[in-house]
Formats: structure tokens, sequence, C-alpha cells
């Protein structure tokens, strides 16, 4: 018996930069499959979001593992979306939860992680 961690991923980004958050879903598609949503436009402010959803395996089980592995890829993938100075108008929260350890941040943007 095992539990269940879910981990979320959402994303968001500003429509002036919609090359770099258009890869970013495609990343997001190409790891992560159906459990990646639309792209959500609003018009107010121009931000557009996406979300992963968690992949609902047991922590320690293979599946946990290898979403862990796909979420850290995604990640440094987002992270390389930066410009040279080191800011990213493409914004992500990694979201951890579960009824046993509650919730909290796993990772965010490299650069955001200073202001914390």
């Amino acid at each position: 018996m095992g539990s269940i961690r879910h981990n979320a991923i959402v994303v968001t980004g500003a429509d002036y930069d919609r090359e770099k958050f258009g890869k970013a879903h495609m990343k997001a598609m190409e790891l992560f499959g159906v459990l990646t949503s639309p792209i959500v436009t609003r018009n107010l402010n121009g931000y557009m979001s996406f979300f992963v959803a968690p992949d609902g395996s047991k922590e320690g089980w293979a599946g946990s593992d290898i979403g862990d592995e796909k979420r850290k890829e995604f990640a440094d993938f987002i992270d390389s979306l930066a410009y040279g100075d080191g800011s990213n108008y493409v914004k992500f929260v990694d979201v951890a939860y579960n009824e046993l350890h509650g919730t909290e941040i796993e990772r965010i943007n490299a650069r955001t992680k200073h202001y914390l």
C-alpha cells in the first residue's frame, strides 16, 4: 500500500510572448499527453494559462518516478526559455498535495526562487 501525492503544474504566460508560451505547451503535450489542458486565454491584461493534471501514481512506484522525471524535464525546459537576464514571461508552479502531507510548492521558475 502507498500514498498518492498529487502533482499539478500551472503555467501562465503573456500574450506578447506567444511563441515561447506555445513551445511550453507543445513540450507539455509531448511529455504529458492527455493530462495537458488546452490553452485558456483571457483578454484582460493578455495572459494565457494551461494546466498539467496529476498522473495519479502512488509514491515509490515506477509511474511516480517517471512523472517526477517528466516534471523536472518540463521545468528545466521552461527555465531554458528565459531571457539573458534570467527573466521569463512563461511562469509555472508545480504544486504537490494530498491528505497526508498537505500542500507544498515543488518547483517554480529558477529566477523566481530568489524572491520567495
